[in-house]
């Protein structure tokens, strides 16, 4: 039995994510990841056992990825409203930083079919922070009482629509073109009262 090799592992998941990003699910295939890595096609079901299982690691490794920058960012001691508004700024920094991944995780994500055959790492805490951050929102009357994958929506597909504009000259580069995006989220996702008092911490 061939020993596995964690470096051929992470090329394989980097040249899945480049795939995905350049040319979405339609133009997705194991012998392209294989050639884009540099590595026997064969060689790929060392790793994965087969296309679906290899989608479903990019998944999960796209959205661990984007999740540890986005929880590495949160002062656990502010309040929750400002923790939210603290993610939204930090998945603008990594949208900006890592396109690639952010456009393969869409492109899994878009498909509703296939999402629902993913299944997150049970032991991803960054994201299971994340989560237990909007759940707590929920409880706590602060967020919108809607279902986490809505609320999950709001608080990135914005983002990434507007750090796409702006790697591709549709927005200007401006700190006040954020500013004013983090609000415009921070209005759709929390209950009336919180965001008040929010926007009204930010004049402070």
């Amino acid at each position: 039995m061939k020993v596995k090799d964690e470096q051929k592992y992470d090329r394989l998941i980097a040249a899945a994510i480049d795939l995905l990003a350049a040319g979405g699910l339609a133009n997705f295939s194991t012998t392209k990841v294989a050639k884009q890595a540099g590595i026997p096609q064969s060689n790929v079901y060392i790793y994965f056992k087969n296309k679906q299982s290899l989608l479903e690691a990019v998944f999960q490794a796209t959205v661990h990825t984007e999740s540890v920058a986005v929880a590495a960012a949160i002062d656990d001691n502010a309040e929750l409203a400002e923790q939210l508004a603290m993610s939204i700024r930090a998945l603008y920094d990594f949208a900006l930083a890592q396109p690639a991944v952010v456009t393969a995780l869409q492109v899994l994500t878009e498909d509703v079919a296939l999402k629902q055959k993913f299944a997150l790492k049970a032991d991803d805490t960054a994201n299971q922070k994340i989560q237990h951050l909007l759940t707590t929102g929920v409880t706590q009357n602060i967020l919108q009482p809607v279902d986490l994958n809505l609320l999950r929506y709001f608080l990135t597909r914005p983002i990434f629509h507007y750090a796409e504009g702006r790697r591709h000259g549709l927005y200007s580069a401006t700190t006040t073109s954020i500013d004013e995006l983090v609000v415009m989220v921070m209005g759709a996702v929390l209950q009336p009262t919180p965001f008040q008092t929010w926007l009204q911490a930010q004049s402070e």
